[in-house]
């Protein structure tokens, strides 16, 4: 049995906040619309995104239940009469437009209705008909016209004009894979505000690929049918509670959101240390210790590296040109979760009226994960002690043109943390004509060909390790040298270099010495004497393959390097710069960090890159299976000893423990967590 249990409680707050963290509801984003459009009364103003105007730090967590919430709104909206990008804080208590600015330079990502503006101008210009026609496509409706973030490469006819590049496939029916025959070489740039194409690119020579290589289950019958039903079943229900946007389970306490730009955003999270034993109260609670107080995706980028005149300059910011927040999935049960499962509602603004929500945003469920921790007491009389791991999970998925992909956090019961990022969708193709392509491109099918490429994802930490006062430390493994302390050449040792300012911050992961970071609170110390910690240990990652002088590179410094470390401000959220569109570079992490502010004992901000490098296979389309990447952050002496040994172990659909149950469950048994 499958069952959705979606929580009243996971609804917007329509009496109004319960606390200052609770993403905006569809009357308060309405508002500031009508604040902002009071102010500036052009007919071409299209709001890009309304989102709460985030309190201090300081405020939040001075907070109590009852105190009075000042609510704020943060609108950015652009004038397609000018092209000018603004930015405006609606107060939302006293109804008023506290301050509108200007942001000369500037450019916010695209609207959705941008995105089909453009689709509608290169189809209507004579010069992209004229390719398609020499390219003997006569039905143009079958034409799939996806337009791409600009970037900036320097070309002096672009310079000055809010632009898009719009590539062509050419579907063999309305519902076929567009994907498998794209039009090689054919770029339309396209003016958004000027609403034509500035300029055509045609230079392309290979033959559209003629074979339509679908993956609807309707293209792949018959379909294997040999698998027996999985059930998951919670016939108690979930073991967690969400009342509002507060998220607590087993000892974790944690708020979750919706963001229009990050997507999942989780804020205040936090582990209830159990009070002490020789305290003798039974009811007394244990203390809230806070490890981050706000984690997201900052950014992300995926460059490619082909050459060619339709591949170059593909290095869109699926996060900061595109909006991760906009291009969430509705959920679906049974497909996207399994389980018991609470979801929670996103919610967006529409660039000309209203609000769009996004039912079951995010998704929120336990799964059962193996072995927590087991022992079997062979030297003695060979008792076994071992438990079962269940895990919470908050996830949510997001389609970026071709490509979808999935933001995993996991909480553990032994205070764990992992973030596991799941890549699938379909890979960007090319034509080609006779041959191979080089290197830089691996074919998949006849005359189609998949360019190399690499994915890069920025994570924000605001890291509160026992409080705001943290120190980051780098941490290796490395050999003694010969002589009288290592007369056997056996021994190593960890070394410790804490990172003192953010002149010293830009370090990569270093797989042989086993580098990794600690973040460290050095004026509170466990039961060994040491600081409490948590330390973040890599996954898979990659360096960036465009070269310094490329003009990703330039754009997106942050991914050059897998951590930084900078000093909290509350405007410094995005490791690409708060407007990435048609940069030339120098914005977000390369800013922050050129303040070299001292990071020692201070409130830090970890920025992990994870990253991919995808060498297509013909495995990977029509649609490629999930990919997986992430880190881990785990406690450190932040515990005095396991905070996992007093896990109850699991029991049987019947009742009785494991290991302890005399009925007869047949030869397959029933191991019911």
């Amino acid at each position: 049995m499958v069952v959705a249990a979606k929580s009243e409680a996971a609804s917007p707050v329509a009496e109004g906040a319960r606390h200052p963290l609770d993403p905006l509801t569809a009357p308060e984003m309405e508002q500031a619309a009508a604040l902002v459009r009071g102010r500036h009364t052009s007919r071409q103003l299209r709001v890009v995104s309304i989102a709460l105007r985030e309190p201090l730090k300081r405020d939040v967590l001075a907070f109590s239940p009852g105190d009075p919430i000042v609510r704020r709104a943060f609108v950015v909206a652009i004038d397609r009469a000018d092209g000018k990008l603004y930015e405006g804080v609606a107060n939302l208590a006293t109804d008023r437009l506290e301050s509108w600015v200007h942001q000369p330079g500037a450019q916010p990502s695209p609207t959705m209705d941008e995105y089909m503006d453009a689709d509608r101008v290169i189809r209507a210009d004579k010069g992209w008909r004229a390719a398609m026609k020499r390219r003997g496509v006569e039905n143009l409706d079958l034409v799939q016209i996806d337009p791409w973030p600009a970037g900036n490469f320097g070309d002096p006819r672009e310079q000055g004009h809010r632009i898009l590049r719009g590539i062509s496939y050419v579907r063999d029916e309305q519902a076929s894979n567009g994907y498998a025959r794209p039009v090689e070489g054919l770029v339309a740039v396209v003016d958004l505000n000027e609403q034509r194409v500035l300029h055509l690119v045609d230079e392309g020579n290979a033959p559209i690929p003629e074979a339509d290589i679908r993956y609807d289950l309707e293209s792949q019958q018959p379909v294997r049918d040999d698998l027996k039903p999985l059930d998951i079943v919670q016939s108690e229900g979930v073991s967690f509670t969400l009342e509002g946007h507060e998220l607590s389970w087993q000892r974790w306490r944690m708020r979750v959101s919706h963001h229009p730009r990050e997507g999942l955003v989780i804020h205040q999270v936090g582990y209830e240390d159990p009070a002490s034993p020789a305290s003798g109260d039974a009811d007394a609670r244990g203390e809230l210790r806070s490890i981050c107080y706000r984690m997201s995706l900052s950014e992300m980028v995926v460059p490619y590296g082909d050459n060619s005149p339709g591949q170059y300059w593909k290095n869109a910011f699926d996060s900061g040109e595109i909006g991760l927040g906009r291009t969430t999935n509705s959920l679906t049960l049974g497909c996207d979760c399994l389980g018991e499962i609470v979801y929670l509602d996103g919610l967006v603004a529409e660039p000309r009226d209203g609000t769009r929500t996004i039912e079951n945003a995010i998704c929120i469920h336990e799964e059962d994960f193996n072995v927590l921790w087991k022992h079997t007491n062979g030297a003695n009389d060979g008792a076994a002690e071992v438990r079962r791991s269940r895990r919470l999970v908050v996830s949510s998925w997001a389609t970026v043109g071709n490509y979808d992909y999935g933001f995993y956090w996991y909480f553990y019961e032994d205070g764990s943390i992992e973030h596991e990022i799941k890549l699938t969708g379909i890979i960007q193709t090319m034509a080609v004509g006779r041959g191979a392509p080089s290197g830089s491109a691996q074919m998949v099918a006849k005359n189609l060909a998949g360019p190399i490429h690499q994915h890069f994802f920025c994570v924000r930490m605001d890291m509160d390790i026992d409080g705001t006062k943290n120190t980051v430390q780098e941490v290796e493994s490395r050999p003694l040298p010969p002589g009288p302390d290592n007369e056997h050449h056996n021994v190593f040792e960890a070394v410790v270099t804490p990172i003192r300012s953010e002149r010293e911050s830009g370090r990569k992961v270093h797989s042989p010495t086993a580098r990794h970071w600690r973040i460290a609170n050095p004026s509170r110390t466990n039961a060994v004497g040491e600081p409490v910690a948590y330390a973040l240990f890599p996954g898979e990652t990659a360096d960036m393959m465009a070269g310094p002088e490329s003009a990703v590179a330039k754009r997106a410094e942050f991914a050059t390097k897998q951590l930084w470390v900078t000093r909290e401000a509350p405007d410094e959220l995005y490791a690409g710069g708060a407007y990435p569109s048609q940069t030339t570079g120098g914005d977000g992490i390369p800013s922050f960090v050129s303040a070299q502010r001292a990071l020692e004992r201070q409130d830090v901000v970890l920025w992990y890159v994870v990253g991919t490098t995808h060498i297509v296979r013909p495995e990977d389309f029509p649609v490629a299976p999930v990919h997986r990447s992430g880190f881990a952050l785990r406690p450190w002496g932040f515990f005095d000893t396991n905070p996992g040994l007093d896990v109850a172990p699991s029991r049987m659909a019947c009742g009785h423990l494991v290991g302890e149950c005399t009925c007869d469950h047949g030869a397959h048994g029933n191991g019911a967590h």
